[in-house]
Parts: C-alpha cells; structure tokens; sequence
C-alpha cells in the first residue's frame, strides 16, 4: 500500500507543494525521480502530518534554490502552499 506524501520544496519565491504516492518509507537522501531529468533529493521526513502519512522537505538536484523559477515549480507538478 502507497504511502501518501506531501512533497515541499522551498524557493525564493516561497513555499512549493505537490501530494505524491510513494511505494515505500521515504528517507533523508533518496532521490525522487520527477521527470525525465529531474530530480528531488528529500533533506528531511516528517511523519504524522494531520493531511497525509509523511511529508517530504527537498530540493531540486543540481539547482540552487535561489535559482529556481516559479515557471519550473509549475512545470514540475508543484503549487505555491504554505507547510506548517
């Protein structure tokens, strides 16, 4: 059974959120693959959110996160959200 998780990624432009179903416990540095030739590396893992079974805090690998467009977190399946 697919865990659901709540992926966030933060840029200068602010606080970027997608829901995923992941097929097994993610951890500090796994890489989930989101395309072709992107990337997210999860920094950390919260367990027991209120709105899902994990939540993911990551970054884009290979791009600094001042340089990542509000365009890009679109194209990535992403929208602008707030994390508590």
């Amino acid at each position: 059974m697919p865990l659901k998780a709540q992926i966030v990624m933060l840029t200068k432009d602010g606080t970027w959120i997608q829901d995923m179903d992941l097929p097994f416990p993610p951890f500090p540095g796994l890489g989930i693959r989101i395309d072709t030739y992107e990337i997210l590396n999860v920094d950390s893992v919260v367990v027991g959110d209120a709105r899902c079974d994990v939540t993911c805090i990551v970054h884009l690998e290979g791009v600094a996160d001042e340089n990542i467009t509000v365009e890009k977190c679109l194209a990535l399946g992403f929208e602008k959200g707030v994390y508590v």
